[in-house]
């Protein structure tokens, strides 16, 4: 990979909002929300949220004390909860997802430890997911972000026009199917791996147009992404290797450090997101939630 890509200029500026207090994380996604209390936000609170989310792609908001119930009703003034695939929900709330790993687990494997956009092998894959950070460890643990629109701008016209006549296939074959046992690492959180993910595999746009900001996104990733239509595996593979690759240039990216109490909220339509397992031997306690989206188009 070209060790001279820049990230394009006015994509993660700083701007001021009424609620609520923002710092971008770099100047190519991300931004820090800070002097708010999510269970107190009112609606114009939250509607101001939304931009600052669609416009910074990811954000941390800090110094929160959510139950699972309150992440429930947060997720819900973004929209309707999304389906859980593959993964076991609790009983008590069946949208929310408890991903735990105790500090004496075997492994330092992690839950969704690769770079991936959530479930987009599902008809309407999530528009957003949270995650809330509830028992943190001092350090380790942090989860990068990538620029889906930004990388897509950075190609040339030539190789936009040819994606955009393309169709990728995504399905949950490699993560969840019959030979994906990896899973069975994660001692305690019941994964649904093993089984027979025909019916969840489908074809959506390679380059999509997102539904809120208007901007082209490259809407593919290594987890999921498995081909593309009307190409052979060995045409296919080149290509999606050189988008993979290039989506994760520094330049297009951040890494956020997590906090007890912090509240990530990312648009699964125009980024990756990849948990960084170096906290083997401590605890850590999460909360995820997911927001259902549109099927993707052009």
């Amino acid at each position: 990979m070209n060790e001279f890509i820049y990230a394009l200029p006015s994509h993660n500026r700083a701007a001021d909002y009424r609620h609520f207090r923002v710092t971008p994380t770099t100047g190519a996604i991300g931004a820090d929300v800070e002097d708010l209390d999510l269970t107190r936000l009112n609606e114009e609170g939250f509607a101001e949220l939304r931009q600052a989310l669609l416009a910074h792609k990811v954000i941390f908001i800090r110094e929160q004390n959510l139950s699972p119930a309150d992440l429930e009703r947060v997720t819900q003034q973004l929209g309707e909860f999304g389906r859980e695939p593959y993964v076991q929900t609790m009983a008590e709330h069946p949208h929310v997802v408890h991903v735990v790993k105790e500090a004496n687990e075997k492994t330092p494997f992690v839950f969704g430890g690769a770079w991936h956009t959530d479930w987009t092998f599902q008809e309407r894959p999530p528009a957003f997911t949270l995650l809330y950070g509830h028992d943190i460890p001092p350090y380790g643990g942090d989860t990068c972000y990538a620029n889906l629109a930004l990388a897509y701008e950075w190609l040339s016209p030539g190789m936009q026009a040819l994606l955009e006549n393309l169709d990728a296939v995504h399905s949950p074959e490699r993560a969840y199917g019959v030979g994906a046992n990896h899973n069975a690492l994660l001692e305690n959180m019941a994964i649904n791996f093993g089984k027979d993910t025909a019916a969840d595999t489908r074809a959506h746009p390679l380059v999509i147009r997102h539904p809120e900001t208007g901007k082209k996104v490259l809407f593919i990733n290594p987890a999921y992404t498995s081909g593309i239509k009307g190409l052979r595996a060995e045409e296919a593979k080149p290509l999606l290797d050189y988008l993979f690759n290039l989506v994760t240039t520094p330049a297009f990216t951040c890494r956020m450090r997590w906090r007890q109490g912090t509240l990530a909220i990312w648009d699964n339509r125009s980024t990756w997101h990849l948990p960084i397992a170096d906290y083997h031997g401590m605890r850590r306690e999460m909360f995820r939630t997911t927001v259902v989206g549109e099927v993707p188009s052009r």
